[in-house]
């Protein structure tokens, strides 16, 4: 390199330096801290996640709840229904007497 470039480079440096030593440091201020920290937060919203599915999940057992109770209910309704066409089918068919007993 030349000499003119060294000298050049060197102009530089002290005018930088210059600069430096004229703009005053700013005071160190430790950095602000959250309130709380990531972990804490990030654990909230997963569980405020885990609410929402778990609210959605018992929305959905009761619809399903429901609709299996009107169908119970009416196999409840049907059975009744089969119970007393067989008692009287039963009483029909059952001998009166001995003289029906007989006969057959």
């Amino acid at each position: 390199m030349s000499t003119e470039w060294t000298e050049l480079f060197a102009l530089f440096e002290q005018s930088l330096h210059d600069w430096l030593v004229r703009i005053p440091e700013p005071p160190l201020v430790p950095a602000p801290r959250p309130s709380e920290p990531a972990v804490l937060r990030l654990f909230e919203e997963r569980l405020e996640r885990l609410q929402t599915y778990l609210d959605q999940a018992e929305q959905e057992a009761e619809q399903v709840s429901a609709s299996l109770t009107a169908d119970i209910d009416a196999l409840q309704q049907w059975l009744d229904a089969l119970g007393a066409v067989r008692t009287k089918r039963v009483e029909c068919t059952w001998p009166k007497s001995d003289e029906d007993t007989q006969q057959l």
